[in-house]
């Protein structure tokens, strides 16, 4: 009976983790999108200088200037496909319109959430660099491209910001390998209700008391004082 068992748990593992573990594993950023056949390469500037996606087990989280979260997803065991079953966008428009336009071509051409459940293919790739792509196939056939560094170094460039611990308790740290910048920390929840916003002198880190937040998803918005911003997604436990 135990050996039946084992066998049971193996089989139900194997399947829970069929799809390729880097998928999950790197920040991706957008390269281009193809609707159509038409390239269409994002902007880079003060207000969007890269676009993200990451993917964990049950989410998808992508930002131009407002997020756009596939907030249920089930993976296909046999092929690597997976299906978002709800969308969530929220947040303000680009002030830029070349930025707003792209994020509506990014959001409403290629996701398209005003349709509801949607099924995207995925393929990942190694270079002979050990640079990694990886592209998403909606159900019309268009592509979004994307690799896991940004097409040009702007922002943070190489110094990228990192958070610590995730999930949380009481005290979040902000960390970098850079310094001796002033940023704004703005922390938003899940439904894009701005919560608190903080100005601090950076040097290398900083600690954010997050004890008053109620348990949830949370999204921490950083900016420079160049305008160079970033996302970073935690869990208050």
């Amino acid at each position: 009976m135990k050996t039946i068992l084992y066998i049971l748990i193996f089989n139900f593992s194997a399947l829970s983790f069929a799809q390729d573990p880097q998928l999950f594993e790197n920040t991706w950023y957008l390269h281009n999108v193809i609707i159509d056949n038409q390239d269409n390469f994002p902007p880079h500037n003060s207000e969007v200088n890269n676009i993200p996606l990451d993917i964990s087990i049950n989410e998808l989280f992508t930002e131009v200037c407002a997020p756009l979260i596939g907030s249920v997803i089930e993976f296909s065991t046999t092929e690597d496909k997976f299906t978002i079953l709800e969308f969530m966008q929220f947040g303000t428009d680009c002030l830029n319109q070349e930025n707003q336009l792209y994020q509506s071509l990014y959001f409403n051409n290629f996701f398209q959430p005003q349709l509801g459940t949607r099924i995207f293919i995925y393929q990942i790739e190694i270079g002979t660099n050990g640079s990694k792509s990886l592209t998403l196939i909606n159900e019309e056939g268009n592509q979004a491209i994307y690799g896991d560094a940004p097409l040009s170094v702007f922002g943070f460039e190489n110094n990228r910001l990192s958070i610590y611990p995730n999930p949380v308790k009481n005290e979040l740290f902000l960390n970098s390998k850079n310094s001796n910048t002033n940023l704004k920390i703005k922390i938003l929840n899940i439904e894009g209700k701005l919560i608190s916003v903080k100005n601090v002198g950076f040097e290398k880190q900083v600690s954010i008391d997050v004890s008053n937040l109620t348990s949830g998803i949370y999204l921490l918005y950083i900016k420079d004082e160049n305008g160079n911003k970033e996302v970073k997604k935690f869990l208050k436990e």
